[in-house]
This record gives C-alpha cells, sequence and structure tokens, in this order.
C-alpha cells in the first residue's frame, strides 16, 4: 500500500482556515502571528479588563496599534496590516472613532483594539466586522 505524501506546510494552512486562525499578512503558512513592536493595548479611562467580542466577518484586516501614521491616536487602513481574521473570537480593551470605513452596506468610524491571543493578532479592527452594531455595547471607550 502506497501512501500519499503532502507537505506539513500545506496540511497546516489548511487546518488554519478551517479552524479560524490568523494567518499573517505575507504568509504562506499557518505559523503564529508575528507579535507587533507596539503590543501594548491602547489606554483605557477605566480598568483594563476586557470585553468578549465576536469577528463575524471573513478575511477581516487587523490593524497595528503603532506611532506610524499616527495609528496610536487614529485607527485607520493606513496603519499597518497584521494579518486577517475570519470568524473569531476576541477580547476588546477599548473602541475609539477614527478613518471611516464603508464595507458590507455600512459605513462605520468607530474600531475596537483586540487583545492578542492565539487566534487574532492584538490590534485595530473596524466595527463594521464586529458583532454588536456601530459602537459595542460593554466595550469602554480608548483614552
Amino acid at each position: 500500500m502506497r501512501l500519499k505524501r503532502i507537505s506539513l506546510a500545506a496540511a497546516a494552512v489548511s487546518a488554519a482556515s478551517v479552524m479560524g486562525v490568523v494567518i499573517p499578512a505575507g504568509s504562506a503558512s499557518a505559523a503564529p502571528a508575528p507579535t507587533p513592536t507596539a503590543s501594548v493595548a491602547p489606554a483605557t479611562s477605566r480598568a483594563a479588563a476586557t470585553v468578549a467580542v465576536y469577528v463575524w466577518g471573513t478575511n477581516v484586516a487587523v490593524r497595528a496599534y503603532e506611532s506610524a501614521n499616527n495609528c496610536l491616536n487614529r485607527p485607520s487602513t493606513s496603519c499597518r496590516l497584521l494579518g486577517r481574521v475570519t470568524k473569531v473570537a476576541g477580547q476588546a480593551t477599548c473602541q475609539k472613532q477614527g478613518q471611516s470605513v464603508t464595507a458590507e452596506g455600512t459605513t462605520n468610524d468607530w474600531w475596537t483594539f483586540l487583545d492578542p491571543n492565539g487566534s487574532v493578532p492584538g490590534g485595530w479592527v473596524s466595527n463594521i466586522y464586529i458583532q454588536g452594531g456601530h459602537k459595542i455595547a460593554g466595550v469602554p471607550d480608548c483614552a
């Protein structure tokens, strides 16, 4: 009996796409997402507790929280792409207004900062793709 050989990288990519694992931008494998250099979450006006949220979209961009392109103060599509997520649960630290984004028939200028974990690189996600509406109830505003 002959066994068919497959590459581990191809198997990992297939498994990752089925399980909602992040595949970093520009990567062809399911290697863990790189930790951004500015991985500290934005300050909030309340305690640093996180709120569970659900990113319902497919191939949703997660943007960097860093000084480049004013991404510390104004989340936007100009912020460096850290990776993409698909239908995944995450922990939100805070949300703030930034660049207005139009997608899925909706325009919204609110963005949520997601804490990094095994499924999500820490960074900004447009609220258009987070379950809960224009501004996500229970997620504090960033300071």
